[in-house]
């Protein structure tokens, strides 16, 4: 949702990174064009080649997410996750895990250190990083979901996103400004992926990549916070009529 995008790019900003946002929303903050598929993959691209192995790239994504038949015949579950884009007439037009895959690997430089997140249903492996081609590629991905999974919403926002920002902010609360992206996902698992039913949150990594070593790269000055649904008593939300257990986004 735009909610989640504004709050990734308050992260974002905060922490010094140059963001650059594309929104289906035209009065989203510093909204640089409609989200087609070709638009981000013409933009994911072109960074791609501009990045160098000092870089990383952070790629965050909220929205919808499915699944279709496989039809490049690689998927043991017999189908490809991928991201909803639809085209400015409205036309349905998604990006699949093998594209997101052939352009990790053909347009980003080895050494470039890659960050990918979704907030959407179907996500966990919509990066397809367990390809050999990728063996010991830094490049990670945290994903809202399992791919048989559907994603959950607050009511004003999604439930990974508020629980990433959460778990950043909780972990600045401890003085800590040094820490793994490993870290993070441990964090954010533990504290917040069972309040919500039937979500499990996913880290997906390239063959030999430590999670461990990769360096989480979006760091705010201390007492950076943003508010979340996840910032209320959780136990009057559970009560309410529509609880955080039952919200999809999908």
């Amino acid at each position: 949702s735009s909610t989640d995008g504004m709050r990734f790019a308050s992260l974002a900003k905060a922490s010094g990174a140059k963001v650059s946002a594309y929104c289906d929303q035209s009065d989203f903050p510093g909204n640089q064009g409609f989200p087609s598929k070709e638009t981000i993959k013409g933009e994911l691209s072109r960074l791609g080649k501009e990045l160098g192995p000092d870089d990383c790239f952070v790629f965050f994504f909220a929205g919808h997410g499915d699944r279709s038949k496989d039809k490049e015949g690689d998927e043991q579950d017999g189908f490809d996750e991928e991201l909803c884009f639809v085209e400015p007439d409205g036309s349905y037009n998604p990006m699949r895990d093998d594209d997101i895959s052939r352009i990790l690997q053909n347009d980003f430089k080895a050494g470039t250190r890659i960050l990918f997140i979704t907030d959407c249903c179907h996500c966990g492996t919509v990066c397809d990083l367990g390809r050999g081609e990728f063996q010991a590629r830094p490049i990670v991905h945290m994903g809202a979901v399992t791919d048989a999974q559907l994603a959950k919403d607050t009511g004003s926002g999604g439930a990974f996103t508020s629980s990433l920002v959460a778990t950043i902010e909780s972990t600045l609360q401890q003085s800590k400004t040094v820490f793994s992206v490993a870290f993070v996902y441990n964090e954010c698992f533990s504290a917040h992926s069972g309040k919500f039913k039937d979500q499990d949150f996913q880290l997906e990594v390239t063959p030999g990549c430590d999670p461990d070593t990769f360096q989480w790269p979006l760091v705010p000055p201390a007492g950076w916070s943003v508010k979340t649904a996840l910032n209320t008593d959780y136990e009057s939300i559970r009560k309410s009529k529509k609880s955080l257990l039952d919200w999809c986004s999908c």
